[in-house]
């Protein structure tokens, strides 16, 4: 239980982290940062606390339920690490490939910006983002996450999981804090563009390399 908990959870993280080098993504950095919320009259940390919890809030009910799920599908009896090993280990070596995964090729609505308040927009883009189908899906470590919360059987542990990277894609937003002036904010796309491909090969070779330390 120790391992599959400990795979879980790197998939999950690892794949959220991905995801927010999406298109999705990088459009929600270049208008969400505290710069643009104090412009519209918002509190950048509230529109941030939103975001990250709603995206918390669905990424954990989705994975619990897909527990639930496999639980009164495979009945009682201890989670196959092994099946577990593989769908990480398949994600991770996918993810270092050029091989993509199947996504939708959908953003959110941009135009809910400007038209409510931060914390109702924040909240509405971090559902989406922490369900994760609702928009594009970066990393193969976003499947791997949904078949390891059905293969584990447990809601709980599915909880967990989705929580996660949930937790990850409020990540997102925390990035541009100090997004304050406009230098700043061209120096952070900057930094953002240099460093995705690092983030897309490290969060591959983490997944697999946590893996295979669970197994020892």
């Amino acid at each position: 239980m120790t391992a599959i908990l400990f795979i879980g959870i790197v998939t999950a993280l690892g794949a959220a982290v991905r995801g927010n080098w999406s298109p999705c993504g990088e459009s929600l950095q270049a208008q969400i940062h505290p710069l643009g919320e104090k412009a519209r009259g918002n509190i950048w940390g509230i529109t941030m606390a939103s975001f990250t919890v709603a995206s918390m809030a669905v990424g954990g009910a989705l994975t619990a339920a897909m527990g639930w799920l496999g639980g009164m599908a495979l009945g009682p009896g201890s989670p196959n690490v092994w099946l577990v090993t593989g769908f990480a280990l398949a994600a991770g070596i996918l993810d270092l490939s050029p091989v993509t995964p199947w996504t939708p090729r959908r953003q959110v609505n941009e135009d809910w910006i400007g038209r409510y308040r931060g914390w109702v927009y924040g909240a509405g883009f971090g559902a989406q983002l922490g369900l994760g189908f609702a928009v594009f899906v970066m990393s193969w470590g976003y499947w791997a996450m949904l078949a390891i919360s059905f293969v584990a059987g447990s809601a709980s542990l599915g909880l967990l999981f989705g929580a996660v990277f949930g937790l990850g894609r409020g990540m997102l937003l925390l990035l541009s804090r100090r997004v304050t002036t406009p230098d700043r904010l061209g120096a952070f796309h900057l930094r953002m563009a240099e460093t995705r491909s690092l983030v897309f090969r490290a969060t591959g070779v983490a997944t697999i390399a946590a893996t295979l330390v669970a197994l020892v």
